[in-house]
């Protein structure tokens, strides 16, 4: 999963699905403008409802696009009836994945280095990662996993449980201005994944200080530690805070 700052403050996700079928996903909602950098390295399929019109070609360029106006795709789709448009649309993962054609439905490359835990690793009990003023997120390592929060109020998934990834990337971005407005006027940040920056692995109820850098489009971004071995993740799911260079993380050991 990727989060990064829309406009307004609020965060959306840019959710990637592999190897085991989530079922149904959503809600699904518009395209953002680092979509495209974000998911071209996986030559995959991209699901999502509408955008801006540069965005949405510069999506269909580096993927197979499964929107929900598209007509191969509009079966995968549904509207559900116990909630509010736009909230409301879901997709089936698997209906989607059927659909895809070559070269879209091949395994994507390796996106992360797994291992054991590294040297040089310090405790970390809980993480406040500050999105936003509009958006105060904190992570807490409880049996097993980093378990989300935010505003104070436990993050959870459609039904029982909570979001809870193993692993938790902190990669520090410049959040710049794509250049347009919102439908209310409000300008729309993009956050820049192309270059090199700061980058924390929080894993095991550590935290691993390092970098990242991704230098176009189309390759993965790989992170590594302040001695330049990469970054290894623990087997599992992992969570990608584009979070802005210009915040600072607090990290409760």
């Amino acid at each position: 999963m990727y989060e990064a700052v829309a406009e307004g403050g609020i965060t959306r996700f840019a959710a990637v699905f592999q190897s085991t079928d989530p079922g149904e996903v959503g809600p699904v909602r518009s395209v953002r403008p680092q979509d495209p950098d974000i998911v071209a390295p996986f030559k995959g399929i991209t699901a999502f409802s509408g955008g801006v019109a540069p965005i949405v070609s510069a999506m269909s360029a580096v993927s197979e696009d499964f929107s929900d106006d598209a007509g191969t795709a509009a079966q995968a789709f549904r509207r559900s009836t116990d909630r509010f448009a736009p909230h409301n649309l879901y997709a089936s993962a698997s209906t989607l994945w059927s659909l895809a054609k070559a070269p879209y439905n091949q395994p994507p490359p390796d996106l992360f280095r797994y291992g054991r835990l590294q040297a040089g690793a310090t405790v970390a009990r809980a993480i406040d990662v500050p999105m936003s003023p509009a958006a105060d997120v904190r992570w807490a390592w409880q049996a097993g996993a980093w378990h989300r929060s935010q505003d104070g109020v436990p993050f959870t998934v459609t039904g029982t449980g909570r979001v809870a990834p193993v692993n938790l990337i902190i990669e520090y971005v410049r959040t710049v201005n794509a250049g347009y407005n919102d439908v209310a006027g409000t300008p729309v940040p993009t956050s820049v994944v192309t270059g090199s920056g700061k980058a924390m692995l929080l894993r095991d109820g550590h935290a691993i200080r390092g970098t990242w850098s991704k230098p176009g489009q189309s390759d993965v971004t790989t992170y590594t530690t302040l001695t330049g071995d990469p970054l290894q993740l623990h087997p599992g799911r992992t969570w990608v805070e584009l979070m802005p260079d210009t915040a600072t993380v607090t990290v409760t050991p």
